[in-house]
């Protein structure tokens, strides 16, 4: 039996799935360096964002320094007399400068330019010591101003800039300031990186619990880091939609491919069925024809040939049919003729030469009895009449040879048991015969047949088969008789039975097919060989033997 292989329909399933595989992979594949490209370019962004809020607050604090320097040094500052100087109220001018402030050596508020009391989490402060003009202490001067870290750059939405001072705690947000500035975050994972390193990038889930790209960088004058976060969320998301995009896109092409491939199956399939099934008939029964009209040309080539070929082969059948009913009436004809001449050689024998040697003998015995042989050539008279006598034995043997009278005028069976007593006295082998009470009811011819099947068994035992019992079995049904030879010997082997050369076996083979018979010949090696016969009753043949 061939080895189980895929079908045309598999075969196409396959390859949609070849191009499905290798699409899906180069998909996920270029969505997976996007979205690595794109966080990376998101954590460049949120550094370049947090170096340059640090740069502007690095800026507004060395303004800041000069300004207080400046404000320092004014008389009116350093030899304080109860009025505050006029320029106090020029922190109104700067938005990033909340309060201006002047506290004494007590570290009372002796000066301000805006309201005492407003503190905000978001203001830091530069302090300035204040000397007088004979160079001792006479107070601190204090600028309260807003932390600038609004980016100047376009950041994606929820994106925020976190302020830490030098000891963790949280400074100033762009956003959440509610419940995180002024929190300590020193412990949380980004502000050990950030404040352990002077700057860099790096992902990490931040202070309200969102997972961000960072970047960060240290303000040195001031001891802060300063660290930008973009959501990561908001960069899954357009990249995200992009491999469902894309995923989308390669399940289109897989439906279309697919679409494709059971088109093309049900145009294949087809036709090569329809030669498959002409090819299987054409197994069993030697016919067929493949109809593959609107399949591929190369299969309709085929079908065409296949065709072509099966026509030849049929017509070649037909001739050797033909040839085998010619050679099986002419042989059929020889064995009927050749019985036909065993008969009539038989028959002349037996009443031509029988009676010439028995009136031959019967005038030796007169002639004898006149002359009274003497003494002398008695022993040559008896000679003669042993002669005589055993020509007519050998006479009446090879005519019962050539064809049993007994056959002719008792039967088959009758025929068979003088056959089997023969067999027996020639060949010293023990033959049992079983055979039914009642004679067959069959036409002569048939009868000679399977007489002449038995005769010829029993010279193949005889010859060949080196046994020392055989066994000759007839039953019958109501239709059918079945005849079985049976030996003890060594068993026919299977070259023996495929020889071309073995007429005997074709003799038995081909009578028993004149009479509508079929004939079994087995052998079991070491245990002998069985001839099965199994004839039809009633059949007759075209001419009496």
């Amino acid at each position: 039996m061939p080895d189980r292989s895929w079908s045309i329909r598999a075969w196409l399933g396959s390859l949609v799935a070849v191009v499905a595989v290798p699409l899906l992979l180069l998909v996920t594949v270029l969505v997976g360096w996007q979205l690595h490209r794109d966080l990376a370019d998101a954590r460049e962004a949120a550094l370049r964002t947090a170096k340059a809020t640090a740069g502007r607050i690095a800026e507004q604090h060395d303004s800041s320094v000069a300004l207080l320097k400046q404000m320092a040094a004014r008389p009116s500052i350093r030899d304080f007399n109860g009025t505050c100087d006029p320029l106090f109220a020029l922190v109104d001018l700067f938005p990033q400068w909340f309060d201006l402030r002047l506290y004494d050596r007590a570290g009372r508020l002796v000066c301000s330019a805006g309201p005492p009391d407003v503190l905000r989490h978001q203001l830091s402060a530069v302090t300035q010591a204040v000397t007088g003009s004979d160079g001792s202490p006479h107070g601190t001067l204090v600028l309260l101003q807003e932390v600038d870290f609004s980016p100047r750059e376009a950041l994606l939405p929820n994106s925020v800039i976190t302020i830490l001072d030098r000891d963790g705690k949280v400074l100033a947000r762009s956003a959440g300031t509610g419940t995180i500035v002024g929190r300590y975050a020193g412990n949380a994972e980004l502000a050990r990186i950030a404040m352990g390193e002077h700057e860099g990038s790096a992902a990490a889930v931040g202070l309200d619990g969102v997972s961000r790209q960072y970047g960060f960088t240290q303000i040195a004058p001031l001891g802060w880091t300063v660290y930008a976060g973009v959501p990561t969320a908001n960069i899954l998301r357009p990249v995200w939609q992009a491999y469902i995009a894309g995923t989308a896109g390669v399940a289109l092409i897989v439906l279309l491919i697919r679409f494709l491939a059971v088109w093309l199956a049900r145009r294949i399939e087809r036709p090569v069925s329809a030669l498959v099934t002409a090819a299987e008939t054409a197994a069993r029964t030697g016919y067929g024809r493949a109809d593959t009209e609107g399949g591929p040309s190369e299969i309709v080539r085929l079908s065409a040939a296949f065709n072509e070929m099966l026509e030849r082969r049929s017509a070649a059948e037909n001739r050797t049919r033909e040839s085998e009913r010619n050679l099986k009436a002419l042989s059929e004809s020889l064995l009927n003729a050749h019985e036909q001449e065993r008969l009539r050689i038989a028959r002349e024998i037996h009443d031509d030469l029988g009676q010439a040697l028995t009136a031959l003998k019967m005038d030796i015995i007169g002639l004898i009895e006149k002359t009274k042989p003497s003494p002398e050539i008695r022993p040559m008279v008896d000679r003669i009449l042993r002669t005589v006598d055993a020509t007519v034995t050998a006479v009446q043997r090879i005519s019962s040879e050539l064809r049993p009278g007994v056959l002719d005028d008792l039967g088959l069976y009758a025929a068979i048991e003088a056959e089997a007593l023969l067999f027996e006295e020639r060949t010293g082998i023990e033959c049992e015969l079983s055979l039914p009470d009642d004679a067959p009811d069959i036409d002569k011819s048939s009868g000679v047949a399977i007489y002449r099947i038995v005769q010829e068994a029993l010279t193949n035992v005889a010859r060949h088969s080196n046994a020392g019992r055989v066994e000759i079995r007839i039953r019958q049904r109501t239709n059918i008789m079945f005849l079985e030879i049976r030996d003890d010997g060594r068993g026919i082997t299977p070259a023996e039975l495929a020889n071309a050369s073995s007429l005997g076996l074709a003799g038995i083979r081909e009578r028993a097919d004149m009479i509508g018979a079929t004939a079994l010949i087995e052998g079991v090696p070491g245990r002998g060989t069985i001839v099965s016969i199994r004839i039809p009753l009633g059949v007759r043949t075209g001419s009496e033997a």
